[in-house]
């Protein structure tokens, strides 16, 4: 039993370690932009060290009763997290950076089997807290490159973020976007030529989006009501692109659909839904969907 346990523990460990390092390198070298504090760069900063630092717990031994429970607690707060991604839709567990985990692929092949096996091996004979103390030697030997593996950790991820803008990479802020002039991710759009004439109005998204997938079919329903109005709808999907059976705008669609390019990856916070006369940025809403009336007032303020 003892020994089965420090296996579960020492693999629980490494795999906080390796997935605190994957996502210590998306956040060194590619920004973020999330709807929420639990996706945002702030919850990273804080979220990494402590999962840096549980790992390491977990695979020294120290204190093993106490870092079981913090571990077997942990895991369970993980799988609600991961449960609620796969409900929701979402591609990727976020927990692996900047490699996408289908989120039940995560919660069936590491989160419930770690967490079960943690409850089964427990520590037997051990006291949650001491005595008696480990050996200096082997909390020392722990300790001192954990403190000073964290602080450094923490002050990297704080004071260094990367460029928004890369020839690899480019985060898009339309609240830079200047109205009245050309929109600038025009020339990066197939049906860029049937979009640039009269009013039009882009829904921007990702396949995997939940938010997406609600606004779709609402602009579906509202779609004769603008064509009424001399206004164009447009779909316009964000790469990576999914697969035929996980495109969300239907194929029997009447709107226009294109794609935004792959010159660079476009991190772009979705939905985004743009309005454009003759090619011309007029205005947004992000991640808000607005309603029939609201575009309406839009276009009718751009003359």
């Amino acid at each position: 039993m003892k020994t089965a346990n420090k296996i579960v523990m020492t693999v629980a460990g490494l795999f906080l370690i390796g997935a605190s390092i994957l996502k210590s390198h998306q956040l060194l070298t590619e920004p973020i932009v999330s709807k929420g504090f639990w996706e945002s760069w702030a919850f990273f900063v804080i979220q990494i060290p402590l999962e840096m630092g549980l790992g390491i717990w977990l695979v020294s031994g120290l204190f093993r009763k106490a870092g079981w429970l913090l571990g077997f607690l942990s895991f369970g707060f993980f799988i609600g997290v991961t449960l609620y991604k796969g409900i929701t839709g979402e591609a990727s567990c976020g927990c692996f950076g900047r490699i996408h985990v289908n989120p039940w692929i995560t919660l069936s092949a590491i989160d419930i089997p770690l967490f079960i096996l943690l409850g089964i091996f427990r520590p037997v004979g051990e006291k949650l807290l001491p005595p008696p103390w480990p050996s200096a030697k082997h909390f020392f030997s722990v300790a001192i490159p954990t403190f000073i593996i964290l602080p450094v950790l923490a002050a990297a991820l704080v004071f260094y973020k990367p460029a928004e803008v890369t020839e690899e990479y480019e985060i898009v802020h339309p609240e830079k976007w200047a109205v009245g002039s050309e929109w600038l991710l025009l020339k990066h759009i197939d049906i860029a030529e049937t979009i640039n004439k009269g009013f039009a109005v882009v829904l921007m998204y990702h396949y995997d989006c939940p938010d997406c997938k609600e606004a779709i079919p609402y602009f579906e329903k509202i779609n004769p009501d603008l064509a009424g109005n001399q206004i164009t709808v447009a779909f316009v999907s964000i790469p990576p692109y999914g697969l035929p059976e996980e495109e969300p705008v239907p194929a029997e669609t009447a709107c226009l659909k294109g794609r935004l390019d792959e010159s660079k990856e476009w991190i772009i916070l979705t939905p985004l839904v743009v309005v454009l006369k003759d090619g011309s940025f007029i205005g947004y809403w992000q991640p808000k969907v607005p309603t029939f009336e609201e575009i309406i007032e839009k276009i009718a303020s751009a003359g």
